[in-house]
């Protein structure tokens, strides 16, 4: 029995021939491969100037001592750490430049693994593990090939009954079996088996090893590790190591015979990058639904957050409509001229200040406006008033018949006064509805005495419902009389606060509103604009001022709402990170098997994007049944915004992709053996 290659003696390792070429069917050539690591006791040399060549067929026991450099060789060998120096030839592929990403390539399709420890992942079934592989494979095959292969050599190793199992439901040489099939299913040009007999009976090893050998006398070269000289005696050939170098190389039987291997089935290289995707997707899926109650804690800052930004932007939008709809109705088309806003005397009158506005001006402008349907005078006045031995103290408001025309207010009961009133400063009042409940809770007020400061009036009329005015004033809490009357009996002023016009169109509003700000002026002999002792306004400028606020105030409560979206993206970047620490073996046997770290990084930010968007979902249908509930049941008008709800949702999926990159960087950094080495 002749050596196939034999290490010199440590004396005499510094003298090197010049190696010979390596034969036609060799499957792995090194020559003067050395490791080092570095320590802080300084440099340890695991493997030192190794020469081996392995014939495509073989099947080698590498043995040693522990410390003797099998396993710094076995690492090598398998890709998944580089030597410092020498060459490694892997079925004519040179590994030393290879980058971690090639390395992986080349692992996936030229590499099978059987580790000692299984290392099967532990939530998933049988035919999940053998499919592993092939999810990073360039043969980019579709799902249901995926599952043929894996079936075949499950079936190939005795566990076709058994696919549908999770690993903690078969025995140890079962999972051997899983691991054998797995490392098969990529058909590999080598197999690489770290002491497979280690964690197993008698029995179960002798079984295994007989399974070895059938693989190998049907051609797949096998390299093994063992201390066991019962399981070497399996091998055709027997490596011994100690020391970093090779000391015995002895071959009891030559390589068997490899035929040319069918070419395994290729995929849909157009579909490839979609079924990756696909399974990563579904791998993600798994991984959450795994920790079922930690996914939904961490997905519920996300869940908050995107249901308050919703239910916030709802409930300011509905308030900023219901503002708009209570100033439209003060009328459509209304223009108000307001008495005051000068500095006079060092004093800021403001709007409606008294001094400034007469009756004459409302008649000129009925008389001079030519787009005016309605002019009305308006004075106020807060006063007491009683009746049948109720009183209330209330707000009593002096216009013009035109002015239930020009509010668009109805009159439900009785009728309007008329002008003839207005000219002889009639006593008759119309009441709101908030008047005819406090005062006449009977309902029945036509007719009857209602006493202001002291004056008796008679109720005319009852005003439709109008409710709260956008600055918060019970519109229906009012009485209204003639504005003669008002100012002669119950004011005692020549002085209007206002003037209300009506416009017979929208688009004449600015037209006419110049018309009266010239007419006034001409009146009040007002020549710089600066100085106008009136103000008039539109009631599109009121509903753009009272709007102001509540909008300042949804952008408010959406940013404060929008705080827990980041405090919920924290949170998944922590269980992301913590998630990567829980697998870290996980990740070593996807690295071990063929993933490449962007294949790591992009399972881990699809992952944070799942739970992101997940929570996203489920934060829109939060916010929308939140408004939905709040217009239903506490009718507070609330409209959800589709911006809003878009917005939010693209917020949730990018604090996905931002707070999960961090995580999936550092899965995919990760060394693929200190990966498979943590516990």
């Amino acid at each position: 029995m002749t050596p196939s290659v034999v290490n010199p003696p440590a004396a005499t390792t510094a003298r090197k021939s010049t190696p010979t070429a390596p034969p036609q069917d060799a499957v792995i050539v090194l020559r003067d491969l050395v490791k080092t690591y570095s320590s802080e006791a300084g440099e340890v040399r695991a493997v030192r100037g190794v020469n081996l060549t392995i014939e495509r067929g073989d099947f080698v026991a590498i043995m040693g001592s522990s410390g003797s450099g099998k396993s710094t060789m076995m690492n090598i060998l398998g890709c998944l750490d580089q030597a410092s120096s020498g060459t490694y030839l892997l079925d004519g592929v040179d590994t030393s430049d290879l980058d971690a990403d090639e390395l992986a390539d080349l692992r996936n399709q030229k590499l099978g693994f059987v580790f000692q420890g299984f290392n099967l992942l532990s939530r998933t079934t049988a035919l999940e593990n053998v499919e592993l592989p092939l999810i990073y494979s360039t043969r980019r095959l579709s799902p249901d090939q995926r599952q043929d292969d894996a079936e075949n050599e499950l079936d190939r190793v005795g566990l076709g009954q058994r696919l549908d199992h999770h690993p903690n439901e078969l025995s140890g040489g079962q999972q051997q079996r899983v691991a054998i099939a797995r490392s098969l299913v990529n058909r590999p040009a080598v197999l690489l088996a770290d002491e497979p007999t280690g964690n197993l009976d008698t029995q179960t090893s002798d079984d295994i090893m007989r399974l070895f050998r059938e693989l190998n006398d049907a051609g797949l070269t096998i390299i093994m590790v063992t201390h066991e000289p019962d399981v070497a005696a399996h091998a055709r050939r027997t490596v011994i190591m100690r020391d970093g170098q090779i000391r015995s190389d002895e071959r009891r039987e030559p390589p068997a015979v490899v035929t040319a291997p069918p070419a395994p089935p290729r995929g849909h290289s157009f579909f490839g990058f979609i079924y990756l995707a696909l399974n990563i997707l579904s791998t993600s899926i798994r991984a959450l639904l795994r920790n079922k109650l930690r996914t939904f804690l961490t997905a519920l800052g996300i869940i908050i957050g995107v249901g308050a930004v919703i239910a916030m932007v709802a409930i300011g939008r509905g308030a900023s409509s219901m503002i708009e709809e209570q100033i439209r109705g003060l009328g459509n088309n209304t223009l108000t001229v307001f008495s005051g806003q000068v500095f006079r005397g060092g004093v800021y009158r403001g709007y409606g200040g008294p001094g400034t506005l007469t009756v004459a001006d409302a008649e000129a402008l009925e008389r001079e406006i030519g787009d005016a349907t309605g002019v009305s005078p308006e004075v106020r006045s807060n006063e007491r008033y009683a009746a049948e031995g109720k009183n209330w103290a209330g707000n009593v408001r002096g216009v013009s018949p035109s002015y239930f025309f020009i509010r668009d207010w109805p009159i439900i009961q009785g009728s309007s006064f008329t002008d003839e009133d207005v000219r002889s400063m009639g006593t008759v009042a119309l009441i709101g509805q908030t008047v005819l409940d406090r005062m006449f809770p009977e309902g029945n007020a036509i007719g009857r005495t209602l006493r202001i400061s002291n004056i008796p009036f008679q109720v005319i009329g009852v005003l439709g419902k109008k409710g709260a005015a956008p600055w918060g004033e019970d519109q229906d809490d009012i009485v209204i009389i003639p504005y003669t009357t008002c100012m002669k009996r119950i004011i005692g002023t020549t002085w209007l606060r206002t003037i209300n016009v009506k416009i017979n169109a929208a688009d004449k509003m600015s037209g006419s509103q110049e018309q009266i700000n010239l007419l006034l002026r001409e009146r009040h002999k007002i020549s710089n604009p600066d100085m106008d002792d009136f103000s008039v306004r539109t009631s599109d400028e009121f509903i753009r001022m009272a709007t102001q606020t509540s909008r300042v105030m949804t952008a408010l409560l959406g940013s404060i709402a929008g705080v827990s979206l980041l405090v919920g993206g924290i949170g998944i970047m922590n269980i992301m990170l913590v998630s990567v620490t829980e697998r870290t073996r996980e990740i070593g046997i996807r690295r071990a098997v063929g993933a490449r770290g962007r294949d790591i990084r992009l399972q881990f930010i699809v992952e944070a994007i799942v739970l992101s968007t997940l929570g996203g979902a489920i934060g829109v249908g939060l916010g929308i049944g939140t408004a939905h509930l709040l217009t239903e049941y506490f009718s507070w008008p609330a409209e959800v915004s589709s911006t809003s709800v878009i917005t939010a949702f693209g917020v949730s999926f990018a604090v996905g992709v931002l707070f999960g990159y961090f995580p999936a960087h550092q899965a995919a950094a990760l060394n693929p053996i200190e990966a498979l080495r943590h516990e």
